[in-house]
């Protein structure tokens, strides 16, 4: 089972249909409509404007997500809590040429706002790719900071394979 299907499984029993959640890394827009189908309101963001255009084209019959073309460290500057679950889906826009990805510090900041804002008993969903650009420094400064500030991790799923994706779900 590839992480994405293991993401989908673990939290279809963590959303209820009246929870907000996040996803925080829009990209195609595959999480954001999964998302939407569970909750009352998904607020979903990308920095990439190639992103947003895919995801509306994906997402043209909800009426339940927010589409915000910003860095997902900016937060607060749209939502104000509390947040039932938060989802990083890190690395790049699957497909696409578009040389953005995920960066290190902004994704610390942005996984810093979303404990902040999330309820409690609510969730924090990362899957961090190795073998992007930037995707080993991404898992060992967050995984630093989640160790050092004794963070709850649920579980860790990992394919045994170099370089797999890994998924760590956090829960408040």
């Amino acid at each position: 089972m590839n992480n994405n299907t293991f993401v989908h499984k673990y939290i279809r029993s963590l959303i209820h249909r009246e929870d907000t959640v996040v996803d925080m890394t829009l990209g195609g827009g595959n999480d954001a409509l999964f998302l939407s189908s569970l909750a009352k309101k998904v607020y979903a963001f990308d920095i990439s404007e190639e992103a947003i255009l895919k995801s509306k084209k994906r997402l043209k019959d909800t009426d339940n997500v927010i589409m915000i073309r910003d860095s997902h460290a900016n937060i607060r500057r749209y939502i104000e809590g509390p947040v039932r679950l938060f989802l990083f889906n890190l690395g790049f826009l699957p497909h696409s040429d578009d040389p953005t990805v995920t960066k290190a510090d902004e994704t610390l900041k942005a996984f810093q706002e979303a404990w902040s804002l999330l309820e409690e008993n609510g969730y924090i969903v990362i899957t961090f790719y190795l073998g992007h650009p930037g995707g080993k420094d991404e898992y060992y400064l967050l995984n630093d900071y989640i160790k050092k500030n004794r963070i709850p991790v649920l579980e860790t799923y990992h394919q045994d394979r170099l370089d797999s994706p890994v998924t760590v779900i956090i829960r408040k």
